[in-house]
């Protein structure tokens, strides 16, 4: 059987994506070691479409596994995930953004690694949100908001602190 994901240039890889005790799902890129996360499946995978792709932005892309030969346990499901082409991901520039982020940082005692971790998203989305060059989810900018202890809707704000 041929290996589809090498005819698309690398931009699809195998996930799998495991159902948490809470209910959401947490997805792993088992070639890349890129990870993120949904309350739904329908959000899971949207996530890990935008993980991969800002993955794929800043690393070196390895080669796919086939489907047939990615290892699941339990319940798991693994699927093929192609990367966003970039159309649909928002960059944007606010300065309030940064600054919010490095001072809940700061308040907090967090790494942006450690931010990336405790939210159970990748180090590089993290990295363009942190940068004021990503707009994250309403829900992730919510999770950051508490997180950092500051008003996630400055992530939607047009630069005046207007929505």
């Amino acid at each position: 059987m041929e290996n589809k994901t090498a005819a698309v240039g690398c931009r699809i890889y195998p996930a799998i994506f495991h159902k948490e005790d809470d209910g959401q799902y947490s997805v792993e890129f088992p070639d890349l070691g890129c990870a993120t996360c949904g309350e739904t499946l329908e959000q899971a995978f949207k996530m890990a479409k935008e993980a991969l792709a800002l993955w794929l932005d800043d690393c070196e892309p390895a080669e796919p596994t086939p489907l047939e030969k990615v290892v699941t346990e339990g319940d798991d499901r693994a699927m093929l995930v192609e990367a966003d082409s970039g159309d649909d991901i928002v960059y944007f520039k606010n300065s309030e953004v940064p600054r919010a982020i490095e001072n809940g940082l700061e308040k907090k005692g967090y790494t942006k690694y450690q931010m990336a971790q405790i939210l159970g998203v990748d180090r590089a989305y993290i990295s363009r949100i942190a940068k004021g060059e990503r707009v994250p989810s309403v829900d992730m900018a919510k999770r950051i908001g508490i997180l950092l202890d500051f008003d996630w809707r400055v992530f939607y704000a047009d630069g005046t602190g207007a929505l």
